[in-house]
């Protein structure tokens, strides 16, 4: 059996691209809003070169296109670059005809920023839900060969609760080795599966209470998957107007986020996501589940 190792995620987008943003920040006017993309994620690659960590930026095709320097400078710094969408959609709201679209124009713009492979993909608000959980196969077709958008908890938007908590292969879903499907990290407590290793989650936590439900996630054979976004640390992030509930959830807890990464990339054995998928490809032992998923 594969060890569970730690594993840091950075979804690189704009501030104002997340989907609490959508009822008041359109993205027609994304073009001529206030650029922080490249300062906060310059943040995050000087504290992962001060600790020696490799991690897994999933980059946003829009933003790709627009600092395509940025990408080389990931690149650069040793890190595997992933792609987390094009003008980061709710996945489940696209046809399959937007959806492929979408996912050329994303990799189209990492291509042009000099990234020769992308193999890994994670949706926005990992938005693959049951409705559309037969476009993992359209992501084998464009040469994907992991997927890291399957959140098994409840939640609104994305939550699949009774979705497998373990790593699997997805049979059937294109030609050549089937797509790798690694679900986000959860601590199973009392039947349900908790979330605490990213965006709200960890910056709303104490950080006593995230520290035992990694160790817990970690007794129950997860690896712990990390994700945040490089405006989780950016003190000078331009204000826009939200509903409380939209504000807790894109805002809260903010002035915690740093101190919790330094922690967090102090204590952990980091590989990329990458390379966990060649791990456990290579370990064998994987469950091929066939889709519905049950």
């Amino acid at each position: 059996m594969v060890r569970p190792p730690d594993i840091l995620t950075i979804d690189v987008e704009e501030w104002f691209h997340g989907h609490n943003y959508l009822q008041t920040v359109a993205p027609e006017t994304w073009d001529g809003l206030e650029s922080r993309v490249e300062a906060s994620t310059d943040l995050c690659l000087e504290m992962l070169d001060r600790h020696a960590v490799r991690a897994t930026f999933f980059v946003l095709g829009w933003v790709a296109a627009r600092h395509p320097g940025l990408v080389r400078r990931i690149a650069a710094a040793g890190h595997e670059i992933a792609c987390h969408s094009h003008s980061h959609p709710i996945v489940h709201h696209l046809d399959e005809d937007a959806f492929r679209a979408d996912l050329d124009a994303a990799l189209d713009a990492l291509a042009r920023a000099g990234v020769a492979e992308v193999r890994g993909y994670r949706a926005p608000s990992f938005t693959i839900t049951p409705p559309v959980h037969h476009y993992w196969r359209i992501l084998r077709e464009k040469g994907f060969v992991y997927d890291t958008s399957l959140f098994p908890v409840h939640h609104p938007r994305y939550g699949q609760p009774s979705a497998p908590r373990r790593p699997f292969l997805l049979d059937g879903s294109g030609g050549g080795d089937p797509l790798l499907v690694l679900p986000m990290t959860t601590a199973r407590v009392l039947g349900v599966n908790l979330p605490f290793a990213g965006g709200a989650y960890l910056r709303l936590l104490p950080r006593r209470a995230y520290r035992m439900l990694r160790a817990l996630a970690r007794r129950q054979g997860q690896a712990v998957i990390t994700y945040l976004h490089p405006w989780e640390l950016d003190d000078r992030r331009p204000d826009a107007p939200l509903g409380r509930l939209a504000r807790l959830r894109s805002q809260g807890g903010q002035g915690t986020t740093r101190a919790k990464l330094e922690a967090v990339l102090a204590e952990g054995e980091f590989v990329t996501m990458g390379e966990y998928a060649d791990r456990l490809r290579s370990g064998g032992g994987l469950a091929v589940r066939e889709l519905p998923l049950g």
